[in-house]
């Protein structure tokens, strides 16, 4: 075929169609997302019915990468980690996550998506301070807590933009706690716990610079119990509740 041949109509229709094909990749294929959080939480302590609660805010970064958000039938995944830091009176919060979610994702119409994913990870806590009681002492609390994860999702896709809802639970697994003053240590094992979580996230495809912009709103609760026959265990109880934002840019 001659180059002749080609009208300029059929010239721009072959270029439209590899923009639009460019840019279904780009809406499909998996992405890494990096961005900040910023998050309320509350600590409620109760001994005997009687309860105290703690409230702080927290800031952090984050990574997550996959194609969870984006992908559509077929298998998904996301890996990604977490931490947060709050600084105040004299008392430091520590805490990371690192997880990895696998599922499958199933078609109800042209632009909804259903899926099912299950997962694991592994989440890290720390609360320091110092000038502890009358001797001045320096006080540590550390937490570990390996966790499985099953969730459900639905994602709504558009070309300006992807709306996505999940649903599960994080069931804590040989979780244990380390207290440690003035430099001598003791550790506690702590009850396996179902921990609910929920996250309402959009992703816009048209951002800053045509980069995609993130913003997820979370809910997440850990409940903690000492793995332990004593009477003092079973009347402590100590449950978080967490409510974050994540806003991070899609490459």
């Amino acid at each position: 075929m001659q180059l002749s041949s080609i009208t300029p109509k059929a010239t721009l229709a072959l270029c439209l169609a590899g923009a639009s094909q460019a840019y279904a990749d780009s809406v499909t294929d998996p992405i890494s997302t990096f961005g900040v959080i910023a998050s309320h939480n509350q600590y409620k302590l109760t001994v005997d019915d009687e309860s105290d609660k703690e409230r702080l805010n927290q800031g952090g970064l984050f990574y997550h990468f996959g194609n969870k958000l984006t992908g559509q039938e077929g298998f998904i995944y996301q890996a990604g980690i977490e931490g947060q830091y709050r600084d105040k009176d004299d008392v430091e919060y520590k805490s990371a996550r690192a997880d990895i979610d696998l599922g499958l994702r199933a078609a109800l119409s042209t632009n909804n998506y259903v899926d099912v994913i299950v997962g694991g990870g592994y989440d890290w806590g720390r609360i320091e301070q110092d000038d502890v009681g009358p001797f001045d002492s320096n006080v540590k609390l550390t937490s570990k807590s390996p966790f499985a994860k099953a969730g459900l999702g639905y994602n709504y896709l558009t070309p300006d933009y992807t709306l996505r809802l999940e649903v599960g639970a994080r069931y804590s697994i040989n979780s244990e706690a380390r207290l440690k003053v003035d430099g001598e240590s003791d550790s506690v094992d702590l009850k396996d716990k179902v921990n609910p979580y929920g996250e309402l996230t959009m992703l816009w495809n048209k951002g800053i610079n045509n980069l995609p912009i993130s913003t997820s709103l979370y809910y997440t609760q850990t409940r903690y119990e000492l793995d332990s026959n004593s009477a003092v265990a079973e009347r402590s109880k100590l449950k978080q509740e967490q409510v974050g934002l994540r806003v991070g840019l899609a490459f």
